[in-house]
């Protein structure tokens, strides 16, 4: 059980926290005095010459018979003292170690010692154990050898009675071998202080070295960072206005080829901030890139006068329509493939990407900037993305173009089926272990929800058996075609910004895709309708026979619907039986 504390204890205690303070404040050395070891021995200074100046009060007060060897030595202890206490302690030190050994053969030259023997027993072997302390190994040395020759030449000078029994021999040598090995002891002492000394002080560079090279990383790492941020923040910029330039030419691919070109060209130099954006198509020879859509001031003047570069001919252009690969221009005034165009004078930087449809190049995007190095490897990646998009809606209305008018009105009737077929057919599934394989129709409660708001679901809380989800809905002008999903491996999975911002990305490209496709196979198809109707009139209009006609439409149409059976008739089942006779078929 704990004691509760009593006034008398509180009392006891806060006297000794004062008489602590008092102490410290006594012994206390000078505050310029920073090295730890002369600290150390200006504070056993002032701590000796203390407590022996008080001893030596106590003792004049007690009345000695010979106080005047005590008020000698309280006077050394004393100034000892005040000396410890200033930055002049080496001195304090010399006086008291010298002053307090002479006090031991001053005695014997007075005669006031009982012998020689005693007194240096008494004072000197006790003032040579302190000196080795307080004084340096050069200052101890010498302590030493003037003491061993004040010993041994003791005769000489003594006033005090020599006993038989004493040996200065003797006496000598004990003086001599105790500051040998106090002076060893000492040389041993401040070796090892050294030592330590060196290896602190070794360490505490590798710790300051260590410090400024953690700041320093920690810094470089920092900048590294923001870096990393800022390149990751204008990358998601880029991205999200590479979709926003996808919605628009997918929201206005109806628009007339020349006005959708123009409007493609704008969005890329509004948004992309880029000084010129040219398209150019190849013409039918496949021997001229052919200027079709612009926006700046010089472009529009080369697109009034029908500005084309031959492939494979001068200019980034016309490299990139032969080669088929990108090109960047970093600084046109040392590429040797750039071709400096009057009408484009403010031109530092160029790029040209090739709008391939499959295997065909059928343009060039040519990108152009008045600021030297204005593209980098993301901004190549970014427009090659955007380029390939590109292709995909020039073929189309390239062919939209060549199909005319009757295309657009099949187009529009089919549009309604196709939806309705895509809203009943299953997608694909992408499996952990890398296979892909057809999924059927689902009746899964996040992709009902996407379809039916037409907006992103997120499910960043899992319950038990239901991981982490999303449904980003694929779109094509505000209507829903299709749902990507994606479930999360990991139980305690969170979606980032940044990774619903990429998939809302992918899903504009994929339905823009998507929908570009089912324009190809319009195309396509209606190209294969075309090519019968002209195969089976031709068949039907060769032959002037009545029956031969007959047979070959029949025939003709069987083989192209793959029909089992095919019959034709002219003339109605009803009537007399003469008319009835004179009908005619023909089944196949």
């Amino acid at each position: 059980m704990l004691q509760k504390q009593t006034p008398e204890n509180s009392q006891w205690q806060a006297f000794l926290q004062q008489a602590r303070r008092v102490w410290a404040t006594l012994i206390q050395p000078d505050s310029e005095i920073k090295s730890i070891g002369e600290f150390r021995r200006a504070q056993l200074l002032s701590i000796l010459t203390l407590l022996l100046t008080f001893l030596f009060v106590i003792a004049i007060v007690s009345g000695p018979r010979s106080i005047g060897v005590f008020l000698t030595l309280g006077a050394i202890c004393l100034v000892s003292y005040l000396l410890s206490r200033t930055v002049y302690y080496r001195l304090g030190s010399y006086i008291f170690s010298y002053a307090f050994t002479a006090i031991g053969y001053l005695r014997i030259f007075q005669g006031t010692a009982s012998s020689i023997e005693s007194s240096i027993v008494t004072t000197v072997h006790v003032a040579l154990i302190i000196s080795s302390v307080l004084l340096s190994q050069r200052g101890f040395l010498g302590l030493i050898a003037l003491s061993t020759i004040a010993t041994f030449t003791a005769p000489l000078y003594s006033n005090a009675p020599i006993l038989e029994t004493e040996s200065m021999g003797r006496t000598g040598g004990v003086v001599l071998a105790i500051g040998i090995i106090l002076y060893g002891i000492q040389v041993l002492r401040e070796n090892v202080d050294r030592e330590q000394l060196k290896s602190l002080t070794e360490t505490n560079r590798n710790l300051a070295e260590l410090t400024v090279n953690l700041e320093k990383r920690i810094g470089d790492r920092t900048v590294d960072l923001e870096v990393a941020n800022r390149r990751a923040g204008e990358r998601a910029t880029r991205f999200q206005v590479v979709s926003e330039i996808s919605q628009e030419i997918s929201s206005n691919v109806d628009q007339e080829p020349r006005e959708l070109l123009n409007r493609i060209a704008r969005s890329i130099s509004e948004k992309l901030s880029f000084y010129h954006v040219g398209i150019f198509l190849l013409d039918e020879t496949q021997e001229y890139a052919v200027l079709r859509a612009t926006n700046s001031p010089g472009g529009q003047r080369m697109l009034e006068r029908r500005h084309q570069l031959k492939v494979g001919g001068t200019g980034i252009v016309g490299y990139v329509s032969q080669s088929g690969r990108p090109r960047i221009a970093l600084d046109t005034g040392t590429d040797a493939v750039f071709f400096n165009n009057p009408d484009l004078p403010e031109t530092r930087s160029e790029i040209a990407l090739p709008l391939r449809y499959g295997p065909t190049t059928i343009g060039v995007l040519d990108v152009q900037s008045n600021k030297s190095s204005a593209f980098n490897e993301d901004d190549e990646s970014l427009l090659i993305t955007l380029a390939n998009q590109l292709a995909i809606v020039i073929n189309n209305v390239l062919s939209v173009e060549q199909g005319g008018a009757g295309y657009q009105s099949q187009k529009s009737a089919q549009r309604g089926s196709r939806r309705l077929d895509r809203t009943i057919q299953g997608g694909y599934s992408y499996l952990p272990d890398g296979t892909i394989s057809y999924a059927p129709p689902t009746t899964n409660v996040t992709v009902n929800q996407a379809i039916a708001s037409g907006e992103s679901v997120i499910v960043t809380q899992p319950t038990a058996g239901k991981p982490a989800t999303l449904a980003i809905p694929v779109k094509f002008r505000e209507q829903t075609i299709g749902v990507i999903h994606i479930e999360a491996a990991e139980p305690n999975r969170r979606w980032t910004e940044n990774e619903v911002a990429m998939l809302q990305a992918i899903s504009d490209r994929a339905g823009f895709a998507l929908e570009n496709a089912r324009l190809f196979e319009d195309t396509v198809r209606r190209a294969n309708q075309e090519e019968t109707i002209a195969r089976v009139t031709s068949q039907i209009g060769a032959s002037t026979d009545f029956d031969r006609i007959l047979q070959t439409t029949i025939q003709e149409l069987g083989q192209a619907l793959g029909a089992t059976r095919s019959f034709i008739q002219l003339g109605t089942p009803e009537g007399d039986l003469n008319q009835h006779q004179s009908d005619q078929s023909v089944e196949i």
